[in-house]
């Protein structure tokens, strides 16, 4: 029995780390990355632009910020967003003490908190990215649904204890996150129903094949199913 659409997750994915997760009324955006410039950060050029994204920002309920690095953490984009939709803003207190936000908006967590906003559940992991002052990873439950977005990280023993629908997992590899093999291994401890790649061929420093993630998932034992989304792309269960 196909339940209503009201109760479907939909996630839509616009590129790098950066995803609208919706269920119901319920939007939530992860790692807003917006901007085509590399002025900031010359050595890494975009290869992918982000999609135009017309309506997608509108009715947002809340954001969330996986770290401080400038390709999860557009500062504008997110003060901008929040403003226009008077929506909540969860993060790190390192990361939220830089936005041009009322205290009122900003939810600050760390590892291993659990917070509900608005009929989100959401459980706060650690992430391990070295050159991060406190990455976070994020599982969000609404209804009987959830999504696990790893935000940066290598591989953990924490994700042996996380279980989920989806699991978005980093595999760019280039000793900033997880690569192909190492997210495989990850999806090998949580058992998702559905695995995600994200984080590569944004960056010249993180290209790698998202063909090679599926096809591992596919002939191993796994009942997981891998889906690829492309910039613009989604995906309902």
């Amino acid at each position: 029995m196909v339940p209503p659409a009201s109760n479907k997750m939909k996630i839509n994915f616009f590129r790098h780390s950066f995803f609208k997760i919706s269920c119901g009324e319920k939007n939530i955006l992860v790692d807003p990355y917006t901007r085509d410039d590399s002025s900031e950060r010359a050595a890494f050029k975009p290869l992918v632009k982000c999609p135009p994204l017309k309506d997608a920002l509108k009715n947002t309920d809340m954001i969330l910020i996986t770290h401080e690095h400038f390709d999860h953490f557009e500062k504008d984009t997110i003060e901008k967003i929040a403003k226009n939709n008077n929506c909540f803003v969860v993060g790190h207190e390192s990361v939220l003490n830089k936005l041009d936000l009322p205290q009122t908006c900003l939810k600050s967590v760390n590892g291993f908190d659990k917070i509900d906003i608005k009929g989100v559940n959401i459980d706060c992991y650690p992430a391990h990215h070295h050159n991060s002052f406190y990455p976070l990873s994020y599982l969000m439950t609404i209804g009987n649904k959830s999504v696990f977005h790893a935000g940066d990280t290598s591989l953990v023993e924490m994700f042996s204890k996380i279980k989920s629908n989806v699991a978005i997992l980093p595999v760019g590899g280039a000793k900033m996150t997880m690569d192909v093999v190492d997210a495989v291994r990850a999806i090998k401890m949580m058992k998702p129903d559905y695995a995600i790649p994200m984080h590569y061929d944004t960056f010249e420093q993180i290209k790698a094949d998202p063909r090679e993630f599926k096809h591992k998932i596919e002939k191993s034992i796994l009942k997981t199913k891998a889906v690829i989304l492309q910039p613009g792309g989604c995906f309902s269960f």
